[in-house]
């Protein structure tokens, strides 16, 4: 009898209906340097082998590139997690798998967004002073990372590339030659309510307030995801104050956010710390903006919620027909549901693996302390597309 549990339950396609969107699914194995595209039968239809380790996640751009976030090669080792969740290699790769451009900043983490125009919004890191760190409330005490030291989020608004096809957060830190240039920065400590935005309990106090997505609204401001406070904030692109947040119990240890064309904020909900309630589960939410209301949910009425539940990562993507994709990460499972919350997609990514193969002796001794030295087929997001975002693999 098999005795990996996702094996012995079924991998790939698991089930499908006439109400599904038409369209291809790109995710990333995180215990790999890959990326696939399957279609709504399942089958493969395009793989891409990166030069480094997943750092999340990849999704396509409008002119049909590759945006990969990779596992920079060289960065610091700054706490045990940081191995795990660690990005900073930015690529943008054609279709045939040739790198056309290439940013590094070794203290990127999660959310690296690939505009259309070439710019990157991206998450990164910096150590706090002492004085900064003892203002920062919550977490557990005495579980900084090494040397005492607190780690604060930053988010970078780059133009990367220049004249060259390859730079990094040096180019405009000691003005190099690759030509990068730093449009808009922001300080996570400079700007949230410490007494709002407090740390979780049970949290380490080595990396706050722990951002996991970042992208833009309608009106050019900054939606940025918090994990370790239960919070959404949007970020004035002007001044840098939070001009509206939203927090607990809607939220919780969230990922994912971001604006639909309404106005409203698509959340894919963790459930992790959920306030008054045992048992955690995962939901995708739609929040009103003006109401802080959820509008929309989909969670697993079946089980009473606890058959959807990724304690960590995690995406939802509203289509043009109004039907959700949501990726229940840590186990793989990329789901399609309609607004009315039948399901009608159901694929678990087939992948599965775990990290010796593409981490070194050091990492891999960090991952297999901390647990992670199992078979996974976890993946941080995924995304669909439809057939004409793709006319490279359809030939239209």
């Amino acid at each position: 009898m098999d005795q990996h549990t996702l094996r012995r339950r079924g991998l790939g396609l698991r089930g499908t209906s006439s109400k599904v969107h038409p369209g291809y699914i790109l995710y990333t194995t995180l215990t790999s340097n890959t990326t696939h595209l399957i279609s709504p039968a399942g089958e493969e239809v395009h793989k891409w082998t990166l030069p480094y380790r997943a750092g999340r996640h990849a999704r396509l751009l409008k002119n049909g590139t590759l945006a990969y976030n990779g596992a920079h090669p060289d960065t610091p080792h700054l706490f045990p997690m940081w191995t795990k969740y660690r990005g900073g290699a930015m690529l943008q790769v054609s279709p045939s798998g040739e790198i056309l451009r290439e940013y590094h900043d070794p203290k990127a983490h999660h959310d690296q967004h690939h505009l259309p125009d070439g710019e990157i919004l991206y998450t990164t890191l910096e150590p706090l002073t002492p004085e900064q760190a003892a203002k920062v409330q919550g977490g557990t005490p005495g579980t900084e990372a090494p040397g005492g030291v607190m780690y604060g989020d930053c988010i970078k608004l780059v133009e990367p590339w220049g004249s060259s096809s390859k730079s990094s957060s040096a180019d405009f830190e000691a003005g190099g030659d690759g030509g990068a240039k730093l449009l808009w920065t922001w300080r996570a400590i400079d700007h949230l309510d410490l007494g709002v935005f407090a740390m979780h309990a049970d949290y380490p106090r080595e990396h706050w307030p722990l951002i996991n997505s970042v992208s833009f609204d309608g009106e050019g401001n900054v939606i940025a995801s918090m994990r370790n406070t239960s919070s959404v904030v949007v970020i004035s692109r002007e001044t840098g104050e939070v001009l509206w947040f939203l927090t607990q119990p809607v939220v919780n240890q969230q990922h994912c956010a971001h604006e639909l064309p309404s106005g409203d904020i698509l959340v894919l909900d963790n459930g992790v710390f959920r306030p008054g309630i045992s048992v955690p589960f995962s939901r995708a939410v739609v929040v009103s903006k003006k109401t802080k209301e959820v509008v929309w949910e989909y969670s697993d009425r079946s089980t009473g919620g606890i058959g959807l539940f990724t304690p960590f990562m995690g995406s939802a993507q509203r289509l043009e027909n109004g039907n959700v994709v949501i990726c229940e990460a840590a186990t793989g499972r990329i789901l399609e549901v309609t607004e009315t919350g039948e399901l009608v997609w159901e694929f678990v990514v087939p992948q599965l693996s775990n990290y010796r193969s593409v981490l070194g002796e050091g990492e891999l001794g960090e991952m297999e302390k901390m647990g992670f030295s199992y078979e996974s087929n976890a993946v941080f997001r995924a995304y669909k597309y439809l057939p004409e975002e793709v006319p490279w693999l359809t030939g239209e």
